[in-house]
């Protein structure tokens, strides 16, 4: 894409590969489609944050960190 914002990310194959498979059973059009929805989704718990501490209680709390 030209003038695109996207950036790379790095992933294992084997979780691509199950990324892949999930996409298109869900009826996205591709792994890199579905993981943004993902994301954008899971972004939605942090945007109300007031600061760093109310980001890393929320991580605890859905339990991404300890």
């Amino acid at each position: 894409m030209l003038g695109s914002k996207n950036v790379k990310v790095k992933i294992e194959r084997d979780l691509f590969d199950r990324l892949r498979k999930v996409a298109d059973v869900a009826g996205y059009a591709t792994p890199e489609e579905f993981v943004t929805h993902v994301l954008e989704k899971e972004m939605l718990h942090f945007e109300d944050a007031g600061s760093d501490d109310d980001i890393r209680d929320k991580l605890k709390g859905l339990g991404y960190i300890s």
